[in-house]
């Protein structure tokens, strides 16, 4: 186990513990240097070294600035490894058709950026935002031209699982302490919502991102205990303590659409043993997990009662607090409100007035004066908007640094019917290639995550979610692999 994995522990310690130690650019970037040095050497090392990074790619460059760089430049590195390597064995041109569903994507980002220049943002906006919708995007050629053995699948199951545990265990000690102990001193002072504070923000910073790893890492770890014989135990304890924690964030969308696409996948796969294994998981979880931890900070609290938290609502502040006391003494019944206030008439009203129904309505009233391309990248509520500002806000009276948390309106918004139509082509060219293969062990797999991404859309950008699109777009490219060649271990049977 340690030789096998002793050049990515190496990486671990020159890209990630190294910087961290010694928080200086200059050190970020002979590091950097040093892992791209490596990565020549083990591909595939550097490949796991990205599902150690993004997962707490926050935390790091709250610590260092000089970490945003990593992710990047690796992912490029390896893209330009991958193109040599197919030019230098000269592989025919014919075989990218394997990749002809990915056009989609491609001709997508193409008319946001052409709407967007139309409109009038910034060239560096434009580029910004479609390194948020690429960068992942390009695992697809990465991992689709690598060749892989059953080792290296264990390998990165293992990482997803103890990444999942070390960040469980982080958001259970955050949460207990009430966000005192080992997070950055900036995280300590965010202005938060009583509502938000009770919440697991984790290393990912964002509790809905948390749940969503959680969620991916709870599958992993199902799909691992029914499948390696070893580890029976402690992978049982890890599916309870991420379900614990995953409670704990509170996140309805990332906990609704994963535990959609986990019925699907049973139905789909007909492994009701792996229900049994969930429900155990489930009721220990919220018995040794969840309750306990909201017990622990209760008791924290009343034992540091100097530990006052900032409210971002301070006219709100009173009624908080009020209902912040009712659900320490009643934790299941903060778990449970998450999900009613989605169809309360006080929500709904909110939401309507200057929150995601406002975005939508105000979304359709744009699409319908730009349906054909709409107004670009850079316009309505993306990553580059935040960063940037957006050319049409005076004009349609959008807030400041709006962000729409709806994948589907900003699509329709910034791409118009056009751009819309180019993602939903390359939805259905993988659906089709999904239902061609159906009696692969992947094709559930990778169908179920795309339920579970189409039901998050509605609450989250997902096409710039790192995490979720680093998943996805491994997956599809392992698939794509697949298609063309067993794995290299079969060979020799």
């Amino acid at each position: 186990m340690f030789k096998e994995n002793k050049l990515l522990l190496i990486l671990i310690g020159i890209s990630i513990l190294m910087p961290l130690i010694l928080p200086y650019l200059a050190v970020s970037l002979i590091s950097i240097a040093l892992t791209l040095f490596l990565v020549l050497k083990d591909k595939k090392s550097g490949l796991l070294l990205l599902f150690v990074y993004f997962p707490i790619r926050p935390f790091l460059i709250e610590m260092n600035s000089g970490f945003k760089l990593l992710g990047d430049i690796l992912i490029l590195f390896l893209f330009a490894l991958t193109v040599f390597e197919y030019i230098k064995n000269k592989k025919p041109f014919s075989r990218l058709t394997t990749y002809l569903v990915t056009i989609g994507i491609i001709l997508f980002c193409i008319i946001g950026s052409i709407s967007a220049f139309m409109t009038g943002v910034e060239l560096k906006a434009v580029i910004f935002q479609n390194r948020a919708f690429l960068i992942t995007f390009l695992m697809v050629f990465i991992v689709g031209e690598s060749t892989f053995t059953r080792r290296d699948i264990r390998r990165f199951i293992g990482i997803t699982i103890i990444m999942g545990i070390l960040l469980s265990l982080h958001g259970l000690i955050e949460f207990i302490t009430s966000r005192t102990l080992f997070v950055p001193a900036a995280w300590e002072n965010w202005n938060l919502s009583s509502v938000n504070e009770m919440r697991v923000y984790g290393l990912t910073a964002n509790p809905n991102v948390l749940g969503t790893y959680l969620s991916i890492c709870l599958f992993t770890t199902l799909y691992a205990y029914h499948s390696i014989r070893k580890y029976k135990w402690p992978l049982l304890g890890a599916a309870i303590l991420m379900l614990g924690v995953l409670f704990l964030t509170y996140s309805r969308g990332s906990i609704l659409a994963f535990g959609t696409a986990f019925i699907l996948y049973i139905l789909l796969t007909r492994d009701w043993k792996m229900i049994k294994m969930f429900v155990i998981s489930v009721v220990v979880g919220l018995c040794i997990i969840y309750y306990p931890a909201n017990a622990a900070r209760s008791f924290v609290t009343q034992e540091n009662p100097d530990h006052e938290r900032p409210s971002s609502h301070v006219e709100d502040q009173n009624k908080e607090k009020e209902k912040e006391q009712h659900e320490k003494k009643h934790p299941s019944s903060a778990f449970s409100n998450r999900f009613k206030e989605i169809f309360s008439d006080d929500i709904i009203q909110k939401s309507t007035e200057w929150g995601r129904l406002y975005v939508v309505f105000k979304g359709i009233d744009i699409y319908m004066e730009h349906p054909v391309i709409g107004t670009g990248f850079g316009t309505f509520g993306d990553s580059a908007t935040l960063s940037y500002g957006s050319p049409i806000a005076d004009a349609y009276g959008l807030p400041e640094e709006m962000y729409s948390d709806n994948q589907y309106i900003q699509l329709l918004v910034e791409t118009g019917t056009l751009g819309t139509l180019l993602v939903l082509f390359f939805i259905i060219g993988i659906v089709v290639h999904l239902w061609k293969r159906r009696r692969e062990t992947l094709s559930p797999v990778l169908f179920s995550l795309i339920v579970a991404a189409l039901l998050m859309a509605l609450f989250y950008n997902v096409l710039e979610e790192k995490i979720l699109t680093l998943y996805f777009y491994s997956l599809l490219g392992y698939f794509l692999y697949k298609e063309r060649h067993p794995l290299e271990d079969d060979l020799s049977r």
